[in-house]
């Protein structure tokens, strides 16, 4: 199943000043082991809030500012990051702030000098603030929990809570687009087309908070592919040299466990309840796919299909069935 991107946007926001703030901040091991130590403590006990479907005591971690946004959506927040049934986690970065002011937008710069670096920009709502970057794993996916905390008197409490998908197979939104603009060299187009798709669910990890600093060359050549696809392959697509005239209308990346290949959805005349028909048409239809789509079953395990009785409208069912070609057995 794909599991797009999970944004939670639940950020304490107090504008008392809206200028842009080089503010000092500590990052990683250069912050005092004591702070660390207890961040650490906080950040289990989020963790085990979620684990454990406890939400009164997330809502204990949280700012009285932030607990009057979220309260009513504590609940829904733990069994969303509790489906996904997190393996462990670890920290990708995290960073002491001091804005010498509340409500002054902090901007921080990784810095890590690697195609993954980003820049993270929020407001704080206390004078020190502790961003804690901490990636949660699963068997296919990276999540990214952002958890922003702010001092109040000697206490730590979260201003700001948000989780998204920063990679998936083991990859980040710089390495998809990385792997995007290889299959362009070889004019793989739907596998360009594919791993951008792949690249823009991992984009923005933290929601708005976040930006890669290579985003702008990943956005300007992931829409420079839409067009140039969009002008190759007109859907739907009619494959006028078989009987019945199928017609594909859309080709996507289907994500499994082994990973994600091409989803192919097309139009049948054929009854979808005839079955033999059907697998007869779909394997004509197999061979078209690799003639028109240059590339598509390169290296692959899989291509999917769904042959549906008429074009989806998304308000009503659509009679649908699907069939798998398994290259390794051609």
């Amino acid at each position: 199943m794909n599991t797009k991107i999970i944004f939670i946007f639940i950020t304490l926001l107090i504008f008392q000043s809206c200028h842009f703030s080089t503010a000092k901040f500590k990052k990683d091991q250069s912050i005092d082991a004591a702070t660390r130590k207890e961040i650490k403590t906080l950040n289990d006990k989020l963790l085990g809030s979620i684990t454990n479907n406890d939400s009164a005591l997330l809502q204990s971690l949280m700012s009285p500012g932030l607990l009057e946004k979220f309260i009513s959506d504590s609940n829904k927040f733990i069994n969303q990051i509790h489906g996904l049934k997190i393996d462990n986690y670890k920290i990708l970065d995290e960073y002491l702030v001091n804005a010498s002011t509340d409500g002054k937008s902090v901007t921080l710069l990784s810095g890590n000098n690697n195609e993954n670096d980003y820049s993270f920009v929020f407001q704080s709502a206390s004078k020190n603030s502790y961003v804690s970057l901490l990636l949660l794993n699963n068997s296919t996916n990276q999540f990214l929990l952002t958890a922003v905390y702010g001092k109040y008197k000697n206490e730590w409490k979260l201003n700001i809570l948000r989780l998204g998908q920063y990679s998936s197979f083991g990859k980040t939104a710089p390495d998809y687009y990385e792997a995007a603009r290889s299959f362009y060299k070889k004019k793989y187009l739907i596998d360009a087309v594919d791993n951008i798709s792949m690249s823009n669910d991992c984009l923005h990890p933290a929601g708005a908070l976040w930006q890669f600093i290579n985003e702008k060359k990943i956005v300007d050549f992931g829409n420079s592919l839409l067009k140039e696809a969009d002008a190759k392959y007109a859907f739907p697509l009619t494959l006028a040299k078989l009987d019945g005239k199928p017609k594909i209308f859309r080709i996507y990346p289907q994500v499994i466990k082994e990973g994600f290949f091409p989803m192919v959805y097309y139009t049948t005349g054929i009854d979808i309840k005839d079955t033999v028909a059907l697998f007869l048409e779909n394997k004509k239809i197999r061979v078209e796919v690799d003639r028109i789509f240059y590339g598509i079953a390169s290296d692959k395990r899989f291509i999917f299909y769904e042959a549906f009785d008429k074009m989806p409208d998304g308000k009503t069912d659509t009679e649908h069935y699907g069939f798998v070609d398994t290259l390794i057995n051609r």
